[in-house]
């Protein structure tokens, strides 16, 4: 069984996925099993006499990406009462018996698993505003069914929320350098670094100097997450001055890059997500296992993006999970952890692409739209789903858009209107192809009109309400 949290913010864990077993991933395992003691019932969420539903208890807890309140009901005769403690400890809550007791919710979202053994979550709340967020949450992050409350069964057109969070895009920084630094690599002795995730400045120099985390912490939800226990031994590899040597150039590396917006407790808003180049002793324990293979490039993460080195400062993002200027040193240090802790890299050699939303997104295969959605004779465009900041109209047969900077546009795009972060979202029929609202600019092509659509043949419509939270892809008949 796999714990869910959902996530209402544009991209997933700051900085880099990390373990499933509970940190940053947006699902992670529930506890470990405890056959000794087992909630009464059979192989089925019902009661053995035909009764009402089995549930093992409830646990209430704290979203830390949308801050909002949840609730875990533990449905089937299969839960243990281990399991049930471990995993309202995992989600640092509240336990309870029998179901999640709300005087109002937006509706459920269940998760899966065994017929006698899988997790509902409840999401209490009256504003029918948060319907749409909800179930993109719970489908899109989750991979849950949502069954919607009476409230959200027929939301009407809420207006979109005005304090959620926007994917800020990046800019590419220059500064001069600081007092007694050489001068930079770009124009004018300048020191450029893009604000963005990927980003990293000058070798050698800090991202925190250089960069900008206010921006980064709109491209990845943060949130403050405890790291592992030390090891019950000392690690005394640091008395060793040629490991030193190679952890203090990780360590520089990583300071070089926007990392450190969530993993360098002094530069977060209120303390380092998992790892924590701060931690104490050698902070390369703070690392889980899965975060050390992600780290080395042992598990792909190319699906989150990354700027090619030479607009990034030497710095490649492709091979390795961590920026480097030299991948294969990055690699066989992170691959020399594991063996310390007696891995290897083959061990997650069958480990899926991560963030697994972004790895089902690249390979979604779009049917056809429905009769309210697509692009009509007069331009106008239509989707389901709620108010959006992307709308892209591709060629049939175009791979699914990505994340910036590098997979937001792929080969096929015939036009893109992306809606400025200052700005609100646009609704279903508000736009038409190749014109631009207020408040909104062309994202592609660059300049001038887009290719025409041609009467009768298909094209792909994909709506986004922001970057990696799409709600609208289907293939339409242009008319």
């Amino acid at each position: 069984m796999r714990r869910a949290v959902l996530l209402f913010s544009p991209l997933l864990a700051c900085s880099g996925a990390e373990d499933p077993a509970g940190d940053t991933d947006p699902s992670s395992s529930t506890g470990p099993a405890d056959a000794t003691t087992t909630a009464a019932g059979t192989d089925t969420g019902e009661d053995p006499t035909g009764g009402a539903e089995v549930v093992a208890g409830h646990c209430v807890y704290t979203n830390p990406f949308s801050n909002s309140e949840e609730c875990r009901e533990y449905v089937g005769a299969g839960w243990t009462d281990a399991e049930v403690e471990a995993d309202c400890a995992d989600a640092t809550g509240t336990r309870g018996a029998g179901p999640c007791d709300f005087a109002e919710t937006l509706g459920t979202c269940t998760l899966d698993g065994e017929p006698d053994h899988f997790v509902r979550l409840v999401f209490p709340g009256a504003d029918a505003g948060a319907c749409q967020a909800t179930q993109t949450g719970c489908e899109l992050f989750a991979g849950g069914v949502f069954e919607p409350s009476p409230l959200c069964e027929d939301p009407g057109d809420p207006p979109p929320d005005p304090d959620a969070t926007v994917f800020q895009w990046p800019t590419l920084q220059c500064l001069d350098p600081g007092p007694g630094e050489p001068p930079g690599q770009s124009a004018d002795g300048k020191v450029c670094t893009w604000t963005m995730i990927s980003g990293c400045t000058e070798e050698g120099r800090k991202f925190a100097d250089y960069g900008a985390c206010e921006p980064v912490l709109t491209q990845r939800p943060y949130s403050p997450v405890p790291s592992p226990p030390p090891p019950a031994e000392p690690d005394t590899r640091l008395e060793d001055p040629a490991y030193a040597a190679e952890q203090a150039w990780v360590t520089a590396q990583v300071e070089a890059c926007a990392c450190v917006c969530c993993h360098q407790t002094s530069v977060t808003p209120g303390g380092a997500a998992v790892w924590d180049i701060e931690g104490p002793g050698n902070w390369l324990n703070t690392f889980t296992p899965y975060g050390l293979a992600f780290a080395g490039g042992f598990i792909d993460s190319s699906l989150l993006g990354a700027y090619p080195p030479e607009q990034n400062n030497g710095f490649a993002r492709v091979t390795t999970g961590l920026p480097s200027t030299d991948a294969a040193r990055m690699a066989a240090f992170f691959a020399a952890e594991l063996e310390y802790r007696g891995m290897s890299p083959a061990d997650f050699a069958d480990a899926d692409p991560t963030p697994k939303p972004f790895y089902d997104q690249a390979i979604y295969e779009p049917g056809a739209c429905g009769p309210d959605a697509g692009v009509d004779a007069d331009g106008t465009v239509r989707w389901a789903g709620g108010w959006a900041r992307y709308v892209y109209v591709l060629d049939a047969d175009a791979a699914n858009p990505g994340v910036p900077p590098n997979l937001d546009l792929p080969d096929g795009t015939l036009w893109r209107l992306d809606v400025r972060s200052d700005s609100g979202p646009v609704k279903t029929g508000g736009v038409k192809y190749g014109e631009t609202p207020a408040g909104a600019e062309q994202g592609f092509p660059e300049a001038g009109e887009p290719t025409p659509l041609v009467p009768g043949a298909t094209y792909y419509l994909y709506v986004l309400a922001d970057i990696g939270v799409p709600i609208s892809r289907c293939l339409f008949t242009a008319g």
